[in-house]
């Protein structure tokens, strides 16, 4: 049987694909991340397992949501994109908390800007 379409078949199963695409997409950035010194392999993996089970639990809800609301493809993408968004949110709120409480990622980080130094110039006017 093709994985896909097995997971297809439930709610929960949905989940565990929302968590290996949203894990897989975690894993590339926290990668390239660690092989440019920007975090630490440990930060690298706690990320990546944080925000893979972020997006199975969004995704997961977001099936049962549109499963018990039904409707036509337009209600049913508004539905899934509603609930996955904030179900999402929600999850990222309280690992952030979760985070605070027990001091986890408090190391400082440099700041990188967001824009490139400006240098001012001096305007020329020429008569």
């Amino acid at each position: 049987m093709k994985l896909a379409a097995y997971l297809a078949e439930s709610a929960g199963g949905v989940g565990v694909l929302g968590a290996i695409v949203g894990g897989a997409g975690a894993l590339a950035k926290n990668y390239k991340s660690n092989m440019d010194g920007e975090i630490s392999t440990q930060d690298a993996i706690y990320d990546t397992a944080k925000e893979a089970t972020g997006a199975g639990v969004a995704t997961w809800i977001s099936a049962l949501a549109v499963g018990a609301v039904g409707g036509g493809l337009f209600v049913s993408i508004t539905t899934a994109v509603i609930a996955a968004a904030g179900v999402k949110y929600a999850w990222d709120l309280g690992a952030g908390q979760v985070e605070e409480t027990l001091g986890i990622n408090k190391e400082e980080k440099p700041v990188t800007p967001s824009a490139p130094n400006l240098v001012p110039v001096e305007p020329q006017v020429s008569i």
